[in-house]
């Protein structure tokens, strides 16, 4: 069963590995002609080089790239425009030993996202670890603020070219030289001026603000089959050894509701699951010494971990940890001792751990679990553990997403 449920999962995956997310939005190319079309949002961290567009709904794939675009965007998430830039890539001081001051120029050409815009823009590039700021005012050609830290004597120096390169392009008496002189190299501070002098001058500025992203709640029911199995150590009157019980393993079904939290932060790759459960275990055990009837319902509490596939496909990796407390029915193990007189005891569960991953689409869900024993009794004496391995289907009931 383990072997097939990875099968299935392989063949969902590779089917929808080639499903996009395409937003509205529109591209200008070198000619100036503008085109409304559907853009692949891959949500970039790094500024692209290239990127995928569709006329329409029905259209085929293009990709565009920064010497056939003049400038693209996504509309509500972001708009990006080519520019022929002195760029300085030094490496980072903390890393690798630089003791050059000025920066070391390269010309090329890149797609530079835009920031804010009005009589002065502001413009960054982004790499891992890697990041520029660019301005232009009045339409001037676009140039790196310049900032770079170096070492001299193995102490750390910066070169903050920026500040007088802002006072003297943009000065802004109302924020003063002062608030400029100890301004960081930011995304948020550099923005703020930005906003403050294109008000100052009567310019009507656009800021490009992503959609904000908010945490949700979503309801699952969870049903699926467990497939269980049992034993219990007995000790042996005047001998070390213990009798070893095994229970006949079966299946069942079980049932549950998932209640998870989905975090915006990173954009939503992590969420906490709270997932009611019922499920019920009745066997004999081989040799027939004894009977296992275990029903209950468990409180698991765990977090989840998404890779995105698609646009709405995803695999997924949660842990739980089932806690001790949970609702029993009647649930008792019974056994024969040595003393061939039977025996009988109400099942205390401790707690314990489970781990699993699956592949969620659209609304629909399949996962594959595997839990640690599960110690029936709180008596030292005797060793009752239950164990078992589930695949759970999943179907999305409820949301608060937008």
């Amino acid at each position: 069963m383990k072997k097939l449920f990875t099968f299935l999962l392989f063949i969902v995956a590779a089917q929808t590995f080639g499903q996009v997310k395409y937003e509205k939005g529109y591209l200008v190319d070198n000619d100036g002609k503008r085109m409304e079309c559907l853009i692949k949002n891959r949500e970039w961290q790094s500024n692209p080089t290239e990127f995928t567009y569709k006329p329409g709904n029905s259209g085929t794939a293009q990709t565009g790239d920064v010497n056939s675009v003049r400038e693209f965007g996504i509309y509500n998430y972001y708009k990006f425009v080519a520019a022929d830039v002195k760029i300085d890539r030094s490496v980072n001081p903390k890393t690798s030993i630089t003791t050059d001051k000025e920066p070391l120029w390269k010309q090329e050409k890149l797609f530079l996202k835009v920031l804010e815009e009005g009589k002065a823009n502001l413009y960054v590039y982004e790499g891992p670890g890697f990041q520029r700021f660019f301005y232009s005012v009045d339409k001037n050609p676009i140039s790196q603020l310049v900032y770079k830290e170096y070492k001299v004597d193995m102490s750390l120096v910066k070169n903050t070219t920026f500040r007088q390169q802002i006072w003297k392009d943009l000065p802004n008496l109302e924020v003063g030289m002062d608030k400029v002189k100890f301004m960081n190299y930011t995304a948020n501070e550099l923005e703020n001026y930005f906003q403050s002098y294109n008000k100052k001058v009567g310019d009507a500025t656009t800021e490009i603000i992503p959609k904000e992203r908010t945490s949700y709640l979503t309801l699952k029911l969870t049903p699926g089959v467990n497939f269980n199995s049992g034993s219990m150590s007995l000790p042996v009157t005047g001998s070390s050894q213990a009798k070893e019980m095994t229970y006949e393993g079966n299946q069942g079904l079980r049932f549950g509701l998932e209640a998870e939290w989905l975090f915006a932060y990173k954009k939503y790759k992590w969420a906490v699951l709270f997932e009611p459960t019922f499920q019920s275990y009745k066997s004999e055990s081989t040799p027939e010494e004894g009977t296992i009837d275990y029903s209950s319902v468990e409180f698991p509490i765990g977090i989840r971990y998404y890779y995105q596939l698609g646009y709405q496909t995803r695999l997924y990796l949660n842990g739980f940890y089932v806690p001790r407390f949970a609702m029993n029915f009647d649930s008792n193990v019974n056994y024969i001792p040595d003393t061939n007189v039977p025996k009988s005891f109400d099942v205390k569960a401790s707690g314990n751990m489970a781990f699993g991953g699956g592949v969620d689409y659209k609304k629909f869900s399949m996962e594959a679990r595997y839990y640690t024993d599960r110690n029936l009794s709180d008596q030292p004496y005797l060793d009752p553990t239950y164990s078992r391995f589930s695949i759970i289907l999943g179907y999305k009931i409820f949301s608060t997403k937008n």
